[in-house]
């Protein structure tokens, strides 16, 4: 016997789990006005569910990539939140034993906001420097966390900011101008240097079989021109070349590519229906969010505005960050991710120039804890991370492996 189930009884279904939920994990959410008209969201998991005792549990600041992906769903519900997107119970959330920092950002993503387009993001220096702001001004409204060991993990555009961000942070630090104990950075599936990236796109996806020899070639042209782009600095130029090298892999491929994971397929329609949910029943959860406001797990509009500074690298925060302070630091990547494949991270994390390079690269892989989920290799403070079976959200397709990086960056 087939029993049909209809997508209205399932919605009613999710709704009523969410419902539930909201009463086990106290969180809290606020806007910080960052410029004059530009409010960022951000949303706090209490670790555990609970208030009481929380800042003496580690405190961990998500920062989403795209640019413009919003953590208050990606986050929450696709990766690290309580709850996945079937808003069922997540057994791997990072929430568990840890305070929880979702922030949407740049304005303009998930619940932050403009009263005008014109103050939307244009570039890393102003996002980053948004994102400072409002850390800065949590620290100041949730003074029993000022002691708390903190950690920042940015995940694809996201960790590409981490490092300037960290850099900001630990530089107001110093000069007394935020009290915060900030103790470490991931950088996961980070387009840090997305020349490195791009040179390693057309190898790894003829090497997987999802293109032919011709189109290998031509791709492979197209991301040596975008390299001499970045080179020269002409981010404009170099984004303009990569949107016809993937056209060019999306028209030639013959199949859809997911380059967040490249074993799975497409997670659109996954997250058209997670744009629903949170508009129907999360959002009218969030008093303080304006419900006229429409979420959306992507803004374009902010994407857009931020094509010309797409290409700029952030190794130089990174080294900065590896000379001059005591930070754990640790760069993870996935071997099914195309947006940043796992060969561009592991070459340039061996061309950062710092005092123990040396060290790093002479030190012996070893293996990740559990059956065939990697490797990873390190010196000093600074570790690298060979995630298997993980795509670009390593959080959510291998928590084995990522339970061990967190670790490693807060207890090592």
């Amino acid at each position: 016997m087939v029993i049909c189930v209809s997508a209205a009884l399932m919605e009613d279904v999710d709704e009523t789990h969410y419902a539930k939920a909201l009463n086990k994990w106290k969180s809290v959410q606020k806007y910080v006005e960052v410029r004059p008209g530009a409010f960022i969201f951000y949303w706090l998991y209490y670790a555990d569910g609970t208030i009481e005792g929380a800042d003496k549990k580690p405190l961990v600041i998500w920062i989403q990539g795209g640019p413009g992906l919003a953590a208050s769903g990606i986050a929450n519900f696709a990766e690290i939140g309580p709850l996945n997107m079937d808003m069922q119970p997540r057994n791997h959330t990072w929430v568990n034993g840890k305070n929880l920092l979702l922030i949407d950002h740049p304005v303009g993503t998930g619940f932050s906001y403009v009263t005008d387009n014109s103050l939307l993001v244009k570039s890393d220096r102003v996002m980053a420097t948004d994102l400072s702001k409002t850390i800065r001004a949590i620290f100041r409204t949730h003074k029993q966390f000022r002691k708390t060991p903190s950690y920042i993990f940015g995940q694809s555009y996201g960790g590409k900011i981490c490092p300037r961000l960290a850099y900001y942070l630990h530089t107001a630090i110093e000069k007394k101008r935020l009290k915060m104990n900030l103790k470490g950075i991931g950088v996961g599936s980070g387009w840090v240097d997305p020349k490195e990236s791009i040179l390693t796109y057309s190898n790894y996806l003829y090497a997987m079989g999802a293109i032919d020899r011709n189109t290998y070639l031509k791709i492979t042209t197209i991301a040596k021109r975008i390299a001499e782009f970045i080179e020269k600095k002409d981010y404009a130029t170099a984004n303009k070349w990569d949107i016809l090298l993937h056209s060019t892999i999306s028209k030639e491929s013959g199949m859809e590519i997911n380059f967040n994971n490249i074993n799975q397929g497409s997670q659109y329609v996954t997250l058209a229906l997670l744009n629903k949910k949170v508009n129907s029943y999360v959002k009218p959860t969030l008093v303080i969010v304006n419900q006229s406001l429409e979420w959306s797990y992507l803004s374009e509009e902010v994407f857009d505005s931020m094509n010309e500074s797409f290409f700029l690298p952030s190794t130089r925060f990174l080294e900065i960050l590896l000379n001059k302070t005591d930070l754990n630091i640790a760069v993870y990547n996935g071997n099914l991710d195309v947006v940043t494949p796992l060969a561009g991270a592991t070459n340039w994390v061996h061309k950062l120039r710092w005092h123990s390079a040396e060290q790093f690269r002479n030190a012996k892989r070893i293996p990740i804890n559990g059956h065939r989920n990697g490797f990873f290799k390190k010196a000093k403070r600074f570790s690298f991370w060979w995630v298997f079976g993980a795509g670009h959200w390593v959080p959510e397709d291998n928590p084995t492996a990522m339970e061990q990086i967190l670790n490693h960056v807060m207890y090592s």
